[in-house]
């Protein structure tokens, strides 16, 4: 357990955390109680799951009745009267969100958060711990309401609907219309009240130059009463059917608890595997992966990134399955789109790394799991669509030259990871035949020739065959840069040869021995760990490259030009790692450096950022704060991945 000391309100508004319904949607906020950002509710929805989301309750104001007054359990600052953060003693996120305050006079209460999974719900449970006397307590409950879309704010007007439906059991409001009613399921009365809040304050918003002052409506107040032998629950939800709140929270609570694995011997590995299981969305229709937490959707680069840690690393094989046949079809002009298009979110085709990522992911699901039906079903068909529509030039903007590497070049946007753009300018546009993008399709024409010869396709196995053989030599020749000690970062640019000290070079060792000779691969590796090594990941420059950007902050003219131009990105520590290991030996002093890498991780998810998460990026200069997204999927997924394929963790149970 997370323990906040009273005094210390910076910290505790600094610590956030997440619980999440697996559509999508998500209930999110601080330690200490209060909102810092747009994004921080109790009920958000993906009202197109897992697309389109929505902020409908965005706080509940807790006030525990005493004889000496109300005493606060919610927080809106730290001096403000709402001050429950005074009182919190302990806050922990395992299971599930729980604070835990102490009144005074011998009270003591717990407060409990959860989203059901599978449903756009979320719960609220109060138990009373201690009371100096058996005599039941009450606590009133204020919801604050928006309907708006997760990254706008809400400004006081006069066309909300201040109408309240009650039954037994069940309150309604439907205060904005093109937007769902919002229902609250439980033991409570209900005193109609509407009343707005304004100038509430997002304070990270306001460093990222965003908007930040938002007005909250509330409809009236709910009073829950309770005792020490029972504890009281309410539901927000966008369903009407009926609920009986505590038993929810309760079937939810036995789900996670039957769901928890047993240890992998890796307390690192255990808590991020807990993690994994958050990004994963399955509406019925399709399952993929959401990049991140608050404000990311689903993008297919991210998605294939992070699904070896995902999902074949933690056992989760049939979530994985249902993950590559949600994307299988969606193959055209021989690649994946960059997102997941449905009726109202059209395809993007700017990622020239996602359809190799979902080629190799094919591959390491096969290997990992042996479950070979999924070649007839739908792999081999887009496996070979994608590597025949690259041969022939299919794709937009990307080509195979004739000397066999994936040349990479639109006007108007990038087509790697590294993706910034403001207001028409890309920030690292890497034109050209971009390091990583090279070693993907190598490993992705192995994995293609593989499947040729599995079903039969000789003609093919050997057309894949040549072609990789043909890029393994062209890359050698092209891209060792022998004055440097490492790789280029790409290779027949605008401008040339791009020698830029980045990253993206370690894919190349990590993900196929055939590319990068021994002697080279350890000048990478040293080279990486000496400029571009932090507790955190790897920066994306060195320090002493003069376009390097110590931190990121600031509005957004300030922060893309430091998105890959400095900033830590943990999931970089996947391929770093995997080549650490690749020219040291597997070793028992190799896996131990490697622990050592990432053993500040560890400390940092117990009691720093999101708990439990890693977040999208870093500061790439000490102290580095976490920046941008505040859970990352290809964080997770890859360390995850990590740990296990360089013997930091045991094989998990498989699902």
């Amino acid at each position: 357990m997370n323990t906040i000391p009273n005094e210390d309100y910076e910290r505790a508004a600094g610590i956030e955390w997440l619980d999440v319904d697996r559509l999508g949607g998500y209930a999110s906020g601080t330690a200490a109680g209060l909102p810092t950002r747009r994004f921080h509710a109790l009920l958000l929805v993906a009202e197109d799951p897992p697309h389109e989301r929505i902020v409908l309750v965005n706080h509940l104001t807790e006030l525990l009745e005493t004889s000496s007054g109300p005493l606060a359990l919610s927080t809106r600052g730290k001096e403000a009267p709402e001050d429950g953060w005074r009182r919190c003693v302990a806050f922990t996120t395992n299971p599930f969100p729980t604070w835990t305050y102490d009144l005074g006079d011998g009270f003591v209460v717990e407060r409990s958060v959860l989203r059901l999974a599978g449903r756009p719900t979320a719960c609220v449970r109060w138990r009373l711990v201690a009371s100096p006397s058996a005599a039941p307590v009450r606590v009133r409950v204020r919801p604050m309401l928006t309907g708006r879309k997760d990254h706008d704010v809400q400004k006081k007007h006069d066309g909300v609907d201040e109408a309240a439906v009650t039954e037994t059991g069940h309150v309604s409001w439907k205060p904005h219309e093109g937007f769902p009613r919002v229902h609250v399921h439980g033991r409570a009365s209900y005193e109609h009240a509407p009343t707005w809040t304004c100038g509430v304050t997002y304070p990270i918003a306001h460093d990222r130059g965003e908007a930040w002052r938002e007005d909250w409506w509330s409809p009236g107040e709910l009073t829950v009463e309770l005792s020490l032998e029972r504890s009281t629950t309410l539901a927000f939800s966008t369903e009407r059917e009926a609920l009986d709140a505590d038993a929810a929270f309760e079937e939810e609570s036995k789900r996670r608890l039957l769901a928890a694995p047993t240890s992998a011997g890796s307390g690192l590995f255990d808590v991020l595997r807990k993690a994994a299981s958050c990004y994963e969305v399955d509406t019925g229709k399709s399952s993929a992966v959401v990049a991140g937490f608050p404000w990311f959707d689903v993008w297919t680069r991210d998605t294939f990134t992070a699904f070896t840690g995902i999902f074949l690393a933690t056992g989760r094989h049939a979530e994985g399955r249902k993950v590559l046949a949600t994307f299988a079809p969606l193959v055209r002009h021989g690649m994946l789109p960059a997102n997941l298009p449905d009726s109202t979110t059209k395809a993007r085709w700017n990622a020239a790394d996602a359809s190799f990522w979902f080629i190799i992911c094919i591959g390491r699901y096969l290997h990992t799991t042996g479950d070979a039906s999924i070649v007839d079903e739908f792999a081999w068909k887009a496996v070979r669509a994608i590597v025949e529509g690259h041969l022939e030039g299919a794709p937009p903007h990307i080509r195979v030259d004739d000397d066999g590497l994936v040349y990479a070049s639109a006007p108007d946007q990038a087509l790697t990871w590294m993706d910034a753009d403001y207001e028409g300018k890309i920030m690292t546009p890497r034109r050209g035949k971009p390091v990583e993008i090279q070693a993907l399709w190598v490993a992705a024409l192995r994995v293609s020739r593989e499947l040729a010869e599995q079903v039969g396709d000789d003609a093919f196995a050997a057309r894949c065959g040549a072609a990789r053989e043909a890029a393994i030599a062209s890359f050698r020749a092209r891209f060792w840069n022998a004055a440097k000690g490492y790789l280029y970062d790409v290779v027949d640019g605008p401008d040339g040869d791009d020698p830029t000290l980045r990253p993206n070079q370690l894919f190349a060792v990590a993900l196929d021995d055939a590319l990068v000779p021994l002697e080279h691969a350890r000048s990478i590796v040293a080279v990486a760990r000496e400029k571009l090594l932090t507790p955190f990941g790897l920066r994306t420059l060195a320090v002493d490259d003069p376009n390097y950007h110590p931190r990121y902050e600031g509005d957004q003219s300030e922060r893309d030009p430091a998105y890959h131009q400095g900033s830590v990105w943990p999931y970089l520590f996947g391929p770093f790692c995997v080549a650490w290991m690749r020219v040291h030996g597997s070793t028992e002093r190799a896996r131990s450096e490697v622990a050592g890498f990432l053993r500040p991780i560890e400390a940092h998810l117990e009691t720093d950022g999101c708990l439990g998460h890693m977040a999208e990026i870093y500061d790439g200069s000490a102290p580095h704060r976490a920046r941008g997204c505040f859970a990352q999927a290809w964080s997770v997924g890859e360390i995850l991945a990590t740990l296990l394929e360089c013997g930091l963790a045991s094989e998990p149970e498989k699902t």
